[in-house]
């Protein structure tokens, strides 16, 4: 007789993670309208966002979300579901296929407001109100230090902490750090702060001529960035959901 034997590790497990998503606000239903958006976006920062998991938050519109996923998903970009979904929202979402999520501090017994009516006036809204914890930063790791150029098509990555880059980054070239990013010589590529999500992360540079900033996926293209802030020394902060530039002086 022949014993059959099985392993005792299991084939599929389920693991809690926290992960920093892009959220798409959507403030139109016109889904062509939508794609040329997207589409114009993209052109700003190609291949930042190829293959980037998305929410999608709709601000008092409720377009075809299965028209629109599939928008998404011709620009390379996947949608994992709908943030703050009302009930209209939530069913569109289902019918599509896409997941529901919530901001933190907002669950099941503090849903979403309604849909707004677009002939109250302003005035008679009540103001939206929620709680939420204050967020933990981790303890960072050591920093990496890097002390020669960052050439075109390099990519560095401080995997738990900062990053410290000592020479100059050229256009093209990525940085990446969980934490901080310190550069004392020209930013001339892309810079990633708070990688993991940490929107405590900021970004140090002695000259400031970047492709694309980001904190926690907060981000800026050359092209939004005030001419002012060029060629200057700066620093990258998120306040809120805004990431800001200030000059160091």
């Amino acid at each position: 007789m022949t014993q059959q034997t099985s392993s005792t590790a299991a084939g599929v497990t389920f693991k809690g993670r926290m992960m920093t998503l892009t959220v798409v606000e959507i403030r139109e239903t016109d889904c062509e309208q939508i794609a040329a958006q997207i589409d114009t976006q993209l052109a700003r920062a190609p291949g930042f966002f190829a293959r980037m998991p998305v929410l999608v938050s709709l601000i008092d519109v409720l377009p075809d979300l299965s028209r629109l996923a599939a928008i998404f998903h011709a620009a390379n970009l996947v949608v994992v579901g709908v943030l703050d979904a009302d009930e209209a929202a939530a069913d569109a979402a289902s019918q599509a296929g896409l997941a529901l999520m919530n901001s933190p501090g907002r669950g099941a017994e503090n849903p979403p407001p309604a849909r707004a009516n677009p002939v109250l006036d302003a005035a008679e809204a009540e103001p939206e109100t929620s709680d939420s914890a204050e967020d933990e930063t981790a303890t960072r790791g050591p920093a990496r230090l890097v002390t020669k150029p960052v050439r075109s098509g390099q990519q560095i990555y401080a995997r738990g902490g900062d990053l410290v880059v000592t020479n100059s980054v050229s256009e093209g070239a990525e940085l990446l750090a969980d934490g901080h990013i310190h550069v004392y010589g020209a930013l001339r590529g892309r810079a990633l702060a708070g990688a993991s999500g940490d929107t405590s992360a900021r970004i140090f540079c002695k000259r400031f001529e970047p492709d694309l900033v980001a904190i926690a996926g907060c981000y800026k293209v050359a092209d939004a960035i005030d001419e002012g802030l060029v060629s200057r020394p700066v620093v990258v902060r998120l306040d809120n959901d805004n990431l800001l530039i200030e000059l160091q002086e």
